[in-house]
């Protein structure tokens, strides 16, 4: 799993240790180790946001999956992006209305890491966690 937080916050707004603990709550979120998690923070973008340059997050997040392209059910999609928002907002006081967050479930062979595509990674790993 990869994700990528982009914000108008300056870096200084953003708390010490925000990736770590961002990684530990999707982990915990979505039942993943952390081994098998990346994240990145870009502060200090420029957006316009609803035509407002006030503080906002945009966050995009890649899982890997067995089934990419089957159909993704909205009230898990929902729940997913619920608990993002409330953690952002309450991590980095960004209000609900101005995070957006993308998901994005990609095919496990085809993300790699140390050689070796995630898909291999997770068989020894153990059983892929289902939602």
């Amino acid at each position: 799993m990869s994700y990528t937080i982009d914000t108008n916050l300056t870096a200084s707004q953003v708390p010490d240790g925000f990736l770590s603990g961002t990684s530990d709550f999707l982990c915990a979120l979505f039942n993943r180790p952390k081994k098998v998690i990346m994240g990145q923070l870009r502060s200090g973008q420029e957006f316009d946001f609803s035509g407002s340059t006030d503080p906002c997050v945009v966050m995009n997040l890649t899982r890997g999956s067995l089934k990419p392209g089957t159909a993704i059910d909205e009230e898990v999609i929902e729940r997913y992006v619920a608990a993002i928002s409330e953690y952002l907002q309450n991590t980095l006081g960004v209000q609900k209305s101005r995070i957006m967050v993308f998901y994005y479930e990609h095919d496990m062979a085809l993300i790699g890491n140390n050689g070796r595509t995630l898909k291999r990674i997770w068989s020894e790993i153990g059983t892929f966690p289902s939602d």
